[in-house]
């Protein structure tokens, strides 16, 4: 059985994104806002939808009402909440932010988070979009915030991974974040997964944090050491998504699309992405039912974990409302609709660049009925043929059937796609240009120092050297991977 996922949220971007994801975890699973469930739907009056399922014989024998609701249950939300002796379930989640606003709002729009979970500065003044102020209040706090997660941690019967919700552009989410990281890794590491739901900041154009390069450059470090596998959101790709999807949405005649059926903002897509991720757990089949398995599919080395996204929410749109499987692999090949924020030159659906190289992946066809493998086959072909893989690796494609929540009146097709490539490249050169032209006139750099000495200046320049060192390295790797005798390199280590 797959082992429990914690959760942590870390600053405002975190917490945000983190409540939009429990809150499209309940409604898969039926789970009201204040933790109580809704009766499990049996088989036979969900119309055939998990046509393999079987009720179980004993429930009716059984006196207690706990053990009742579980047994009728064919899902396990419990790798995500604990389930009460009240019969309530709770996220198994921690939120952390250093000013308050934010975690009060989660906790009074969702009141079953755990209000015991949480950690906000007593200050509450918030960590000015400052890697170093949310670092050292990290540091300074990292008892309180450990005794959080371990009280977490001995609720689960089985830990299998930590999972990070959070900014890297930021304060909190990246300061904090990277010491929690830190901590984690050295805690846990040996036998528990950790990976990161990262949001990467907008160009220079749009942002409105001058410091972001200086803050994504420290976080990219420790997400580099520290975390097994991370999953990149864009703003701007997440922004375009978002208007590539409602972009007719004024001039439908039907408006009568419901919160929970319809994205509605950036936030929603990383949620809607991220728990689609752990579908194949929560509701099992036969493959790829832990954490463990789809990142050892996705992820061959332990430099190229940086993971991108692509999303085909067109199930809910009326004007859309049904795609085949074969479709479906095409829509999440389309560079519209990828979360990193770089995409191959051309517009077309399936288009591939010669400077995009592809390691590994994965789709995931999430349906409230049986697959037709006969349209699967021809979609694995159809990628196979049009996706530029490195030539070391298999041109596999990974193919999850996620089954759909019997909570969600929708049976339509959605998906998700999951891939390990090149194009990240882009996205790290992009932050070490921003970041290029604001150390070489030393833009900023005392916001990093504990005062103005020379010395003070001199260690925050090693420090964020040895940062761009370390992308640089990344950046090497994925370069070096597009190359036949990648495997075979003396340099590469192998040590997984």
């Amino acid at each position: 059985m797959p082992g429990e996922t914690i959760t942590i949220q870390a600053g405002q971007c975190g917490n945000q994104v983190g409540l939009q994801y429990w809150q499209q975890l309940a409604s898969e699973h039926g789970i009201n806002k204040d933790g109580t469930p809704t009766p499990y739907p049996q088989p036979q009056s969900h119309n055939g939808s998990f046509p393999d399922s079987q009720p179980d014989s004993q429930d009716s024998n059984s006196g207690n009402t706990t053990s009742s609701k579980r047994l009728y249950r064919e899902d396990h939300p419990e790798l995500f909440f604990t389930f009460s002796d009240s019969n309530t379930y709770t996220p198994r989640s921690v939120l952390i932010d250093l000013e308050p606003s934010v975690v009060t709002k989660a906790l009074s729009t969702l009141p079953m988070l755990n209000p015991r979970s949480t950690h906000v500065s007593d200050h509450g003044n918030g960590a000015a979009n400052n890697w170093s102020n949310g670092y050292k209040y990290g540091s300074e706090h990292i008892e309180s915030i450990l005794n959080l997660l371990d009280k977490e941690a001995d609720k689960c019967d089985n830990l299998s991974q930590f999972q990070l919700f959070h900014s890297v552009a930021g304060g909190t989410g990246s300061g904090c974040g990277s010491k929690i990281l830190e901590v984690l890794q050295d805690r846990y590491t040996s036998k528990k997964i950790i990976t990161t739901n990262s949001i990467f900041p907008s160009n220079e154009k749009t942002s409105d944090v001058v410091v972001q390069p200086y803050n994504s450059l420290l976080t990219l470090q420790r997400l580099i050491e520290f975390s097994n596998a991370t999953f990149v959101f864009h703003n701007d790709a997440l922004n375009t998504i978002e208007n590539t999807v409602f972009s007719q949405r004024g001039s439908l005649q039907d408006q009568r699309l419901s919160d929970a059926t319809s994205f509605q903002g950036t936030n929603k897509l990383i949620a809607f992405v991220s728990a689609s991720v752990s579908n194949p757990m929560r509701f099992p089949g036969y493959m790829y039912s832990s954490i463990e398995s789809i990142v050892s599919s996705l992820v061959p080395t332990p430099d190229l974990k940086f993971l991108t996204t692509s999303v085909a929410p067109f199930s809910t749109q009326s004007h859309h409302n049904y795609i085949n499987e074969y479709d479906m692999f095409l829509e999440l090949s389309d560079d519209r609709y990828k979360t990193s924020g770089c995409v191959s030159t051309t517009s077309s659906s399936l288009a591939s660049s010669s400077e995009i190289a592809y390691i590994s992946l994965m789709n995931y066809l999430i349906s409230g009925s049986k697959l037709d493998r006969n349209e699967i086959r021809k979609g694995i072909l159809k990628v196979q043929a049009r996706t530029n893989y490195v030539p070391w690796t298999s041109r596999s494609v990974g193919v999850v059937h996620g089954k759909k929540s019997p909570f969600v009146k929708d049976t339509n097709l959605e998906g998700i796609q999951i891939s390990n490539n090149t194009s990240i490249i882009d996205v790290f050169n992009r932050i070490l240009r921003q970041y290029d032209l604001l150390v070489k006139r030393k833009a900023y750099l005392s916001t990093y120092t504990e005062d103005n000495s020379a010395e003070e200046l001199e260690r925050v320049v090693d420090m964020f050297s040895e940062c761009k060192e370390s992308v640089v390295r990344v950046i090497d790797e994925y370069s070096a991977s597009r190359g036949v005798n990648y495997l075979e390199d003396d340099d590469v280590e192998m040590d997984i």
